[in-house]
C-alpha cells in the first residue's frame, strides 16, 4: 500500500493548495496535520468494516497490519480489491445452491452509521462492491470516499474478463463555504483467456486504463484537470492530458511526475485486480464450472442396468451459459472402470465425440469424467455406467375402492399396478419420479385418471406416492376428484433378463 501513498497525498495536497484549502486551514503544517488526521479517521472506519469480513467468509483476515495512508485511492483499492479477492475465492468454491441463495438474499451490508460497504454476489459468481466512508476532523477538514467495483465472473465471447473500479475522494474546509475539491479515478482492467481457460501471459493478455479527474473550487471559483494513463492490448503505453483549467499543477515537469505516480498507482491496482481475478490464490471464478454448461449424452441413452459390453457413442458439447454459444476449446475424458474409451486420453477438440464399450461383466460399473476448457471458462460433468441388475420390488396399495398389486423390475422403466378391473401405468422420468394414468372398469363402473408420482426406496424397500385427478362414470354423470394414492414397495430378487 505504500506505493499508493505518494499519489494520494500529492494529488490531494496539490488540490488543497490550488483551491485555497491550505490557506484556509492556516498554512502547510496545519494542512498536512489535517490530511493525516483525516487519513486516520478513514483508516479507523475501514478497520471497522474489514473486521466484519470473517463473519461471512472462511478466511483468516482481521485487518491487522493494514496501513493505507490517506484512504482515497489507497483505502478504496485496498478495501475493495482485498475484500473482493477473498470473496472471489469463496464464491468460486461455493456450491450452486449456496451461490443462488447469496444472490437471492441481495446485498451483504458491512459497516455502520459513519460508512461501510455493500457487496452483491451474482448467480453467475460476479461480484459488485460499493464502499462509502465519511470523515470529519476537528482541524477543519471534512472528507468523503466512495468506491464502486465490479468483477465479471465469466469471460465474454472473446475470452475477456473485466474489472472496473471507480473511486471518488473529496475534501472541503468545514468553516469556509465554497472551498474544497475532489479526486476521481476510474480503473478498467481487462484480461484475456486462451482456449485452455488460462490467463494469457505477456502483452497480448491484458489492457488497462486509469482515468483521473481532479478539480476544486475556492470561493466558488472552479478549477479542474483531466488525465489518463494505461496500456492497450499488445503493450502500447498511453498517456493523455485531456485538459485543465485554473491549475498550475500540470507544468511540464509536473506532468512527468504525475505520469510516474499514476503508473505506480496503476501497477498497485493491477496487482490487486490480479489477486481478485485469481481468487486469492484459490480457484479462479471462471474455473468454477458456472460459466460453461457441459451435459454429455450417450447413444443408447440407457446407462444403468445395461447389458455387458454395450457399445455407446458419447458426445460432450460444451456451451457458454451466458449466451448458449458453442464454447469451443477442448474436452478431456477420463475413464474409471471397464472397459474401453476411444480416444483414450488427452484433449479432444470440442464438440468431442467418443466410442465407449461398457463393462464386459455383470454387476460392474464405470465412470467417465469430462472437463471442457476454453476461453469461455471450464465445464465439468460425469457419466456413470453399470451392468448391475436394478433392484426389483413388489408393489401393493391404492386409494379408496382401488387396491392393486404389481411387480416393478426397474423403477426407471415403465411398469403397471393392477387390481379390481383397473390398471395403472407408471411412466418414469427417472427412478425417483414420473407420471401415471389409468383407465378401467371397476364393478361395472368406468374409471379413469392421471397424475404424478414420487418414489422413496432402497434395497430395504420404501414407498411410492401418486397425486392426481380421478373420475368415475355414474348413471348420474361423471364425478371427478383429486386424491393421493399410496403404495408399499417390498424388495425382491432382480428380475430375470
Amino acid at each position: 500500500m505504500q506505493a499508493l501513498r505518494p499519489l494520494d497525498y500529492w494529488l490531494h495536497y496539490r488540490l488543497m493548495q490550488a483551491t485555497g484549502v491550505e490557506e484556509a486551514l492556516g498554512g502547510e503544517a496545519q494542512a498536512v496535520a489535517a490530511l493525516k488526521a483525516l487519513a486516520e479517521d478513514y483508516e479507523r472506519q475501514a478497520r471497522g468494516t474489514q473486521a466484519q469480513v470473517p463473519k461471512m467468509i472462511p478466511a483468516a483476515f482481521t485487518g491487522e497490519g493494514m496501513s493505507s495512508g490517506f484512504l482515497g485511492l489507497g483505502m478504496g483499492t485496498f478495501g475493495g480489491f482485498m475484500t473482493g479477492g477473498l470473496l472471489s475465492g469463496m464464491v468460486a468454491g461455493a456450491s450452486d445452491d449456496k451461490l443462488a441463495e447469496l444472490a437471492k438474499e441481495g446485498p451483504i451490508q458491512l459497516g455502520g452509521k459513519e460508512g461501510g460497504a455493500q457487496v452483491t454476489i451474482g448467480s453467475d459468481g460476479s461480484i459488485s462492491q460499493e464502499y462509502t466512508y465519511d470523515g470529519k476532523i476537528d482541524d477543519g477538514l471534512t472528507g468523503k470516499i466512495k468506491m464502486k467495483m465490479k468483477m465479471d465472473a465469466c469471460p465474454d465471447a472473446q475470452g475477456k474478463i473485466t474489472v472496473v473500479s471507480d473511486i471518488d475522494s473529496s475534501v472541503r474546509v468545514t468553516g469556509k463555504e465554497g472551498t474544497g475539491g475532489y479526486v476521481h479515478s476510474r480503473f478498467v482492467y481487462e484480461r484475456w483467456l486462451d482456449d485452455d481457460a488460462q490467463l494469457i501471459q505477456g502483452p497480448d493478455g491484458s489492457s488497462s486504463r486509469m482515468d483521473l479527474k481532479m478539480g476544486g473550487y475556492e470561493n466558488y471559483a472552479s478549477q479542474h484537470v483531466d488525465i489518463s494513463a494505461g496500456w492497450s492490448r499488445g503493450g502500447r503505453e498511453t498517456f493523455e492530458n485531456r485538459g485543465e483549467q485554473g491549475f498550475s499543477i500540470f507544468r511540464p515537469d509536473e506532468v512527468r511526475r504525475t505520469q510516474q505516480l499514476m503508473q505506480g498507482a496503476q501497477l498497485i491496482q493491477t496487482l490487486f485486480a490480479e489477486m481478485l481475478l485469481r481468487g486469492s490464490g484459490k480457484q479462479a471464478p471462471w474455473e468454477s464450472g458456472r460459466c460453461v454448461e457441459l451435459k454429455p449424452t450417450s447413444t443408447p441413452a440407457k446407462r444403468k442396468g445395461a447389458k455387458p459390453s454395450t457399445h455407446y457413442e458419447v458426445e460432450a458439447a460444451p456451451r457458454a451459459k451466458s449466451d448458449g454459444a458453442p464454447a469451443g476449446g477442448t474436452v478431456t475424458a477420463t475413464l474409471s472402470g471397464g472397459a474401453s474409451l476411444q480416444p483414450s486420453g488427452g484433449k479432444v477438440p470440442a464438440d468431442a465425440k467418443y466410442a465407449y464399450a461398457g463393462p464386459d461383466k455383470k454387476n460392474e460399473e464405470a465412470t467417465i469424467k469430462f472437463e471442457a476448457r476454453s476461453k469461455r471458462g471450464v465445464g465439468r460433468a460425469t457419466l456413470e455406467f453399470d451392468t448391475k441388475r436394478p433392484q426389483a420390488y413388489t408393489a401393493a396399495g391404492g386409494l379408496d375402492a382401488f387396491h392393486g398389486t404389481g411387480t416393478i423390475c426397474n423403477l426407471a422403466e415403465t411398469f403397471t399396478i393392477s387390481g379390481g378391473g383397473n390398471t395403472v401405468t407408471f411412466t418414469p422420468q427417472n427412478d425417483q419420479a414420473g407420471s401415471y394414468s389409468y383407465q378401467g372398469n371397476m364393478g361395472g363402473i368406468g374409471v379413469y385418471g392421471s397424475g404424478t408420482y414420487s418414489v422413496s426406496a432402497d434395497e430395504k424397500g420404501g414407498t411410492m406416492t401418486g397425486s392426481g385427478n380421478g373420475c368415475v362414470k355414474t348413471p348420474m354423470g361423471t364425478r371427478c376428484n383429486n386424491g393421493t394414492e399410496r403404495y408399499t414397495l417390498t424388495p425382491i430378487a432382480p428380475c430375470a433378463e
